[in-house]
């Protein structure tokens, strides 16, 4: 009965082998960034064996997984990215993101991941939504010229109405994340600014009773 058994189990096993051979298939694919830019020496993870491909210069990759198997694309600057198979699939695309972390644009570069440095450089700046303010001498140019509705004061940047006669109208200023007070933007050069921000009206109530008078937010490049 165990000689049985057992003949049994290895039929079954060997049968089970056979199936998961017949069901690996080669797949290719490409992994780009912004539609269009190839991203080189990825990550390409098949999740079922763990085994670990590489994107080639145009962002092209081949491996062997099976069917309704998933990849996963690591890289660093990226989001991580996860590729689905199907058994008559075409070739795969991956249309990574900027991950959302400091410099993520020049890390995928420092690492090598992109040799179309110049397109992709436009692109993040675009997609960023960041400005050049390089022209402007100063912040108050940047503000008086971007932002003409604001008024400026020696004591402060008033987003509405005029100043107070009992107490300050002027607005909060907060650079990166932290409320600042007005004498700090004098430190700022306009070649290092990322974004500027009127936040007023109801988009204040983030900032409680400091938000009252508006608050101009500042974004660096970091």
């Amino acid at each position: 009965m165990k000689a049985i058994f057992k003949s049994i189990s290895i039929i079954f096993l060997v049968f089970y082998s056979l199936n998961c051979f017949s069901q690996r298939i080669e797949v290719s694919g490409k992994i780009i960034v912004f539609d269009s830019i190839p991203i080189v020496n990825a990550d390409v993870i098949v999740k079922s064996t763990k085994e670990i491909f590489k994107t080639n210069n145009r962002g092209v990759f081949k491996c062997e997984c099976n069917e309704k198997d998933k990849l996963i694309v690591i890289a660093k600057g990226f989001n991580k990215y996860t590729l689905k198979v199907k058994k008559k699939s075409n070739e795969l695309i991956g249309n990574l993101k900027l991950a959302k972390i400091p410099r993520a644009a020049e890390i995928a570069i420092d690492k090598g991941h992109i040799l179309m440095v110049d397109s992709f450089k436009k692109l993040a700046k675009k997609n960023s939504g960041q400005k050049d303010y390089s022209k402007y001498i100063s912040i108050m140019d940047v503000i008086r010229n971007e932002f003409p509705s604001l008024q400026i004061s020696n004591s402060g940047i008033i987003i509405r109405g005029k100043s107070s006669l009992i107490g300050s109208s002027a607005a909060n200023i907060e650079i990166d994340g932290v409320i600042t007070d007005y004498s700090s933007l004098s430190g700022l050069s306009p070649t290092n600014i990322a974004k500027i921000e009127i936040i007023k009206g109801s988009d204040t109530a983030i900032y409680g009773v400091r938000g009252g008078n508006g608050v101009v937010k500042i974004t660096t490049k970091k």
